[in-house]
């Protein structure tokens, strides 16, 4: 596995992001996250607590574990 976690993660919340057809301000305002944040996340340049990555995935409606799988 040559990706960083934070690189996983950034992919899976941008991937599943698009899927539920929402932008990235509406799903800031959903998350409770700010939109410099979630470029960062979704760059894979965020260094991301287990307080965000529960945001993140509740805004998603997933699992913490499916951002990271």
């Amino acid at each position: 596995m040559n990706e960083r976690i934070e690189q996983i993660i950034g992919a899976n919340v941008q991937r599943l992001r698009q899927e539920q057809g929402h932008s990235k301000t509406a799903f800031c305002l959903m998350a409770g996250i700010s939109r410099p944040y979630l470029d960062k996340v979704e760059a894979g340049e965020a260094n991301i607590t287990v307080r965000q990555l529960e945001r993140l995935a509740s805004g998603l409606g997933v699992e913490p574990v499916d951002l990271i799988s």
